[in-house]
């Protein structure tokens, strides 16, 4: 496979992505393309190559980008969480694969973890021409998360994010203890985060915390409905990051959701075997919707 580093304009910045393409293609060929971005504050580097590898290798392009203001893309300030943007840069990277050479733009498939797997159903939900969409222990509602925070943590968060709201910059952690003033403090959050980062990425223990303040509205179980195309849902047992029921409900009411159940917490999916299984799971499910003829 090739993999060249893109740039695509959203907004007023550029979010950096890799390109990968399958190898050999040819002049005349058009491939599908699979859309990937990671979950909450987490960057390209950070687990998923190995997943748009195994997409390549099953003859999928794939283009896989940092949301503006993390990673390796633009945008200030930096450690920035802004949902209409994250939504916005989804619109943009799937309008940006549509148009490159090689690549079929009506076999779109669009890949999300956690938070980016909400994003993923908004933007299914939205775009009618999307082939498949694939979420994996998608973060459906927001109102739900904040109910299994203890309010200590919330009580500890809540004035940054308002001075963060009113223009007055000031990051919290991303990930800390149970009971530290840290976004993410359920038992073993810190522990997953740290053991999905890679080595040489560039992500930063570091939020800007202003959405927490509109995290409660965040809700998109309710746009099951409004997703034509074939769903893969996968959904851990063990996984107390995301409300478990909304996961579940997103596939039951998806007109062709197919779920998918895990014995994983909320970070396992990229470690050890369950990448491979995983990945199987999905290849299995897009060979069912003949988006290639590249046997698994």
């Amino acid at each position: 496979m090739e993999r060249t580093d893109v740039h695509f304009l959203s907004g007023r910045d550029h979010c950096a992505g890799w390109l990968y393409q399958p190898s050999p293609v040819t002049s005349d060929q058009s491939v599908p393309c699979a859309v990937m971005a990671h979950g909450f504050s987490l960057t390209r580097h950070d687990g998923l190559p190995y997943f748009a590898e195994r997409f390549a290798q099953a003859g999928y392009a794939v283009l896989l980008f940092d949301y503006r203001y993390l990673g390796d893309s633009a945008g200030q300030p930096r450690q920035r969480i802004r949902i209409s943007a994250q939504l916005e840069d989804w619109r943009n990277a799937v309008a940006f694969a549509r148009r490159q050479r090689g690549i079929d733009p009506d076999r779109i498939v669009l890949w999300g973890y956690s938070l980016t797997g909400g994003h993923v159903v908004a933007t299914a939900a939205q775009d009618h021409r999307v082939a498949a969409a694939l979420v994996l222990f998608p973060l459906l509602n927001g109102l739900r998360r904040i109910l299994s925070t203890p309010l200590r943590s919330i009580a500890k968060i809540l004035p940054s994010a308002i001075a963060d709201q009113c223009g007055w910059r000031q990051t919290l952690p991303v990930a800390g203890p149970v009971g530290a003033r840290a976004i993410l403090t359920l038992p073993g959050e810190a522990e997953g985060i740290a053991a999905v980062v890679s080595a040489d990425s560039p992500w930063r223990n570091a939020v800007l915390p202003a959405f927490a303040t509109t995290t409660a509205f965040y809700q998109q179980t309710s746009r099951a409905h409004r997703i034509t195309c074939p769903l893969w849902v996968g959904v851990g047992d063990h996984d107390i990051s995301v409300h478990r029921g909304s996961v579940e409900r997103l596939a039951r009411h998806a007109p062709h959701g197919v779920l998918q159940r895990y014995p994983y917490d909320h970070w396992e999916p990229f470690l050890g075997q369950a990448p491979g299984l995983i990945i199987k799971d999905q290849l299995d499910l897009l060979a069912q919707a003949d988006l290639t003829r590249i046997p698994w």
